[in-house]
């Protein structure tokens, strides 16, 4: 069976220090590989106790360093730097001596850390050392999400990493304990006798309300869960840590109760912080969104600049043709302007001459005319 456990961590590198253990593989764990038949050569190239390494968002060989400067990138300088869950396996679904399961073992860590904190930086180590020499996972999270900046906060968010633990152990197979299911909701045994029976129970009357308004989309915020709560005939009265509902029952009879006495599910923190994960989910959807329109925007404007590019190149294609009969008529008239031109000095030159012959003529009679 696959149980889950979680804790802070105030520094991220000693956290990944430890699930590493970098060459702290004890003797007797070698010793105890070996006498189950495990490849001597294999077990003499292990000495870290991760067996195995995995992880998301995550370069191995760098994560002390690039969760660090994720952290600095988004000011993260709290007291806690990240968040450790530990998922064990028990030798019923996982054989420890078994090198394939160690692969698969940390594949499940990956996948459980991706559906507890998506959008996060996660390392996850596997070992097999301990009581037993059971399988299990030190699944270490980084505090901030990538693409919002904000805190994963693990308090009181054990029943939800639980019910996400238990569903990755039936998608592949594996053995779950029911324990996770009962903490989500408290039945007295008055209650369980009437529910046995058939009869009606007004706290699961209560709890059906409160369930269809937490499935509804439109339940973004505490507000609009008790306004949509209200709808339903159910008033809910915020006590600081705390919440009570009051609504009169299929009996006629005004009810209230405590959220911690309908379950775990049904107290004010529990709520706040799914709703919380579901504002966070949207902001990434909603930057994924603006982060797809923007590949469209520059798309767009890439088409135009090869559009107009096109129609500049084409206008210039039909100008060419113009240009040149331009050039040619400007040089058919330099042509002519210099026939014209060397036409007027041979005709300049012709009026001089003419004009002498006419003096030469006209001196004898000048001279006649004197006398």
């Amino acid at each position: 069976m696959a149980t889950v456990k979680l804790s802070r961590a105030m520094s991220a590198g000693a956290a990944l220090n430890y699930a590493e253990g970098k060459d702290r593989l004890k003797e007797t764990d070698r010793i105890w590989l070996r006498d189950q038949g495990v490849d001597a050569a294999l077990v003499a190239k292990l000495s870290d106790r991760a067996v195995a390494r995995g992880g998301e968002n995550v370069d191995l060989n760098h994560v002390r360093g690039q969760m660090r400067a994720t952290r600095e990138l988004f000011g993260n300088r709290g007291k806690t730097q990240a968040f450790r869950v530990i998922q064990s396996f028990g030798p019923e679904d996982f054989n420890a001596a078994d090198p394939a399961a160690w692969q698969q073992v940390n594949a499940l860590g990956v996948e459980l850390g991706r559906r507890i904190a998506p959008n996060h930086e996660i390392a996850v180590y596997t070992h097999l050392d301990g009581d037993g020499h059971k399988l299990h996972n030190h699944i270490i999270i980084n505090a901030p999400n990538l693409i919002t900046g904000r805190k994963y906060h693990h308090q009181n968010d054990f029943a939800r990493v639980a019910a996400i633990n238990d569903t990755l152990a039936c998608e592949h197979g594996l053995s779950v304990i029911q324990h996770h299911s009962q903490q989500q909701e408290r039945h007295t045994l008055v209650e369980r006798k009437i529910s046995a029976k058939g009869a009606y129970v007004w706290k699961d009357d209560l709890r059906s309300r409160i369930d269809s308004v937490m499935q509804d989309s439109r339940t973004i915020d505490f507000r609009a869960f008790s306004a949509h709560l209200s709808e339903k005939g159910v008033t809910v009265h915020d006590r600081g840590q705390n919440v009570s509902y009051a609504f009169l029952d299929a009996q006629n009879k005004q009810r209230r109760v405590r959220g911690p006495k309908l379950g775990t599910s049904y107290e004010k923190e529990a709520i706040t912080h799914e709703l919380a994960n579901r504002t966070q989910a949207r902001e990434a959807q909603r930057l994924s969104e603006q982060e797809q329109q923007r590949v469209i925007n520059a798309h767009r404007a890439t088409e135009q600049r090869k559009y107009q590019t096109q129609s500049r190149e084409r206008t210039a294609q039909q100008r060419e043709p113009n240009l040149a009969s331009a050039t040619q008529n400007f040089e058919r008239l330099a042509n002519t302007s210099g026939h014209m031109e060397q036409k007027a000095r041979s005709m300049g030159t012709h009026y001089r001459q003419l004009r002498q012959r006419i003096k030469t003529a006209i001196k004898p009679l000048a001279a006649e005319l004197q006398r």
